[in-house]
């Protein structure tokens, strides 16, 4: 289907809809979501035209494309847009079993899609992927840690424990454990992209075959083994066999001022490896953590660690609401490095502290403008599965079609950071 057949489609379609997706519960479901939302309704409007570029080959692409300017566009390890890098030695089916898991987790129909394609074009049976909703017994042990840590650091990131960083070395080095950190963040930004803004599916897997193999439909017969398996990855209800709204597990209450400070006041040890100051992409001397810890893997993060900078510095939005979004994601996320980062750039931006402490209440004294913006951000990153049409449609109504795309941008930029800062307990930056 062309992108002027899609359009018209879409027009024809229902209102947005208040309510989130349903979750499929089995893998016939699954199927038949991911290939309803080929004729999906965009939250914001499809592209026009056919788009250029590499990325515009997809629709997640060419969404990024149109809406985002250029420097915001790369997503570097574990995604498409990465560059090889001698330093990763995972390989990428391994990372797209994982990214099935993230996607599958956070109920995002095109990235679940899109990883079903990578898997087949890769040899893997229709039993094999399908093994990844939960018989993970029929995985290897190291396959196995992997999705166990990934599922954990997709759903609740705030409660991954020195515990979990030590399973993992169990079976990987500490630089592989950094790659699947890194690319398991990456893939929770992906489906907030892609999902935040219910971006359609496309007509077949062409752009993923290999040696001539093209999947047109993902309605095949699933073997009798798991037609009827309920998924135990995705967000449902306990005891549920059919397709649900979301469970999604509520995130604690927010620490008071007191609590936070503490934690900034602690001294941190890195969980991972960080590379040295002159390694880190786009400073000279002296780098934040963040940069040396993305430096590990200088090739294949070069476009994250360039489009995170990117984010903080240019854009629709201003300074202000971009460094807010950041702060709000943080506070969900109990990303601590990544909350003293925001608290720096709010300070920059003019706030004082009492100022910035005050966002967490989503006050009524912030413009509406803001205070949707900021509640939206919250949603979308503590329960991305949850976000609805409706949701959107309150953003347009502040926001322009370009300004909606960059906020949600800046959400999936704070799942990345949030995760991939907080697991490498970075120290923070004086």
């Amino acid at each position: 289907m062309n992108a002027l057949a899609l359009a018209a489609l879409l027009v024809s379609q229902p209102a947005p809809s208040p309510e989130p997706k349903p979750v499929p519960a089995t893998r016939a479901e699954v199927k038949a979501a991911m290939e309803g939302h080929k004729t999906a309704r965009p939250r914001i409007p499809f592209p026009p035209g056919e788009g250029d570029g590499p990325f515009a080959k997809v629709n997640n692409g060419r969404f990024r494309a149109y809406y985002l300017p250029a420097e915001f566009r790369d997503f570097g390890l574990g995604g498409r847009g990465g560059t090889p890098d001698e330093a990763a030695t995972l390989d990428n089916t391994f990372k797209t079993r994982l990214f099935w898991v993230v996607s599958r987790v956070n109920n995002c129909y095109y990235c679940l899609g899109h990883q079903e394609y990578k898997l087949s074009a890769a040899g893997l049976t229709d039993d094999e992927i399908a093994a990844l909703d939960g018989d993970w017994d029929a995985l290897a042990p190291n396959l196995r840690a992997a999705v166990r840590f990934t599922r954990k650091l997709t759903v609740a990131p705030h409660t991954i424990t020195d515990a979990d960083v030590t399973e993992l070395r169990q079976h990987f080095s500490a630089t592989q454990c950094s790659e699947i950190v890194l690319a398991v963040a990456g893939f929770n930004a992906m489906n907030r992209w892609t999902d935040g803004l219910n971006i359609p599916g496309e007509a077949g897997g062409d752009f993923f075959a290999k040696e001539g193999k093209k999947t047109a439909s993902f309605t095949t017969p699933a073997s009798p083994k798991y037609a009827g398996f309920v998924s135990q990855v995705a967000a449902l209800p306990e005891k549920c066999v059919k397709a649900s709204a979301p469970a999604w597990p509520a995130r604690p209450k927010l620490e008071d001022r007191a609590a936070v400070e503490a934690a900034w006041a602690a001294a941190r040890t890195p969980r991972l490896p960080v590379a040295a100051d002159s390694k880190a992409l786009g400073y000279d001397g002296a780098a934040p953590n963040w940069a040396k810890l993305l430096a590990v893997f200088p090739n294949g993060t070069k476009g994250r660690a360039a489009g995170l900078k990117a984010g903080m510095e240019a854009g629709k939005l201003s300074p202000r609401l971009k460094a807010a979004v950041a702060w709000a994601a943080a506070r969900e996320d109990r990303a601590w490095y990544a909350l003293a980062v925001a608290r720096d750039r709010l300070r920059a931006a003019g706030l004082t502290d009492d100022q910035i402490f005050g966002l967490d209440a989503d006050a009524a004294a912030l413009p509406e403008r803001e205070r949707r913006a900021l509640a939206f951000a919250r949603k979308l990153s503590a329960a991305p599965a949850t976000v609805t049409d409706s949701d959107v449609e309150a953003l347009r109504k502040e926001f322009t079609d370009f300004e909606v795309a960059e906020l949600v941008h800046h959400v999936c930029n704070a799942a990345f950071f949030d995760r991939a800062t907080e697991v490498a307990r970075l120290p923070y930056d004086r």
